[in-house]
């Protein structure tokens, strides 16, 4: 097949497009913010199936989308060896034998580029920045910088296809189930008062704002605004919630044990807003268009702002930490007062009219 290199393919060559594979692999936020590139691939080939492939973490964050007719799990943690490589032979002759009609690769690294030449699809998109990738795939696309939006960053991808960079959205969809729901009523019945989330943790500390702080803010919006307090629990980083226990003296607010990530965007629904910082629940809250307060303490708002979702960052540059665009990252450097005042305009530009 003829190599494309950023130019539209031949409408012919698209006419028949059935079986879609999208790999996806990558943390939960990063399935997360690619979710609307699915949704546009959707929407450009209505007719095709599309199989979604992502590491075990990734499964939740896909499973009840109606776009994506299945979701394969595909491991890539390579100890112990000999399940790595059974493992691998496994789900790569699976998605083989699917014969797809289309191959997009939304992750781009690692061993990304061998998978999808086994998966044998009639045409395999991706970026050009490895040798790899471009052996790969036969419809390549520039590699975009990725200073700006990500969604619409990785959207370019679609040029191609006849996808342009205004059909991507940018934000995330999550569908909760019917179960997670329910346990989400029982456990917040009292949408008089309302509530606020609180995400205390991240994947980087760097990310973190200080727990104390999630406790005098806490503290603030439950006395002005007579709202209840909802802390998430991490798992992995229980300390976090467990500090925060620790702080709430008076035992004003709860705190949720671990649930599962369905559960979590049940709950965000039925909250009046969200504070976290730039992690998965931030994502999440995104998904179901819980408005959100975002505190940015290391990384910038640009990168992720969503189009379809009430939302305000708290952010300050930090002039002593450049990052890989040039830009200042942000700072920790967020005092109580500054994220309460922002908290008090999201909750008030995010009032039903």
């Amino acid at each position: 097949m003829k190599k494309y290199y950023g130019y539209a393919i031949a409408s012919s060559e698209l006419e028949d497009i059935q079986k879609v594979c999208v790999l996806c692999w990558g943390r939960l936020g990063d399935v997360l913010l690619r979710v609307p590139v699915i949704e546009a691939l959707k929407q450009r080939f209505p007719q095709a199936a599309i199989t979604a492939v992502v590491d075990p973490v990734g499964k939740k964050a896909l499973e009840n989308h109606p776009d994506i007719a299945e979701v394969v799990i595909f491991p890539r943690i390579k100890k112990p060896l000999l399940r790595y490589i059974i493992s691998t032979i496994k789900n790569s002759t699976y998605l083989h034998a699917q014969k797809f009609d289309l191959c997009v690769n939304l992750y781009s690294g690692g061993s990304s580029p061998l998978i999808t030449r086994l998966t044998g699809a009639r045409i395999r998109l991706g970026f050009d920045h490895t040798k790899a990738l471009r052996k790969a795939n036969n419809l390549l696309v520039k590699t975009p910088g990725f200073c700006g939006q990500w969604t619409k960053a990785l959207g370019t991808k679609l040029e191609p296809l006849g996808v342009t960079a205004k059909q991507i959205r940018c934000g995330s969809s999550f569908y909760c189930s019917e179960k997670a729901d329910a346990y989400a009523e029982q456990t917040l019945p009292d949408m008089d008062a309302g509530y606020v989330a609180m995400n205390l943790a991240a994947g980087e500390i760097a990310k973190c704002w200080p727990v104390e702080n999630f406790v005098r803010l806490a503290d603030r919006i439950h006395a002005d605004y007579g709202i209840n307090i909802v802390v998430f629990t991490n798992p992995g980083m229980e300390q976090f919630s467990d500090e925060f226990r620790r702080l709430d003296t008076n035992n004003t607010h709860t705190v949720l044990p671990k649930i599962s990530l369905d559960v979590d965007a049940a709950v965000l629904k039925r909250c009046h807003a969200v504070v976290t910082g730039d992690t998965s629940i931030m994502h999440l809250a995104f998904g179901v268009k819980c408005p959100s307060l975002i505190l940015f303490t290391y990384t910038r708002p640009e990168n992720v702002v969503p189009d379809d979702c009430p939302y305000i960052s708290c952010f300050i540059e930090d002039t002593d930490n450049i990052n890989e665009c040039g830009k200042p990252s942000g700072s920790i450097e967020l005092s109580v007062d500054f994220v309460y005042k922002k908290f008090a305009e999201l909750l008030s530009s995010s009032k039903p009219s």
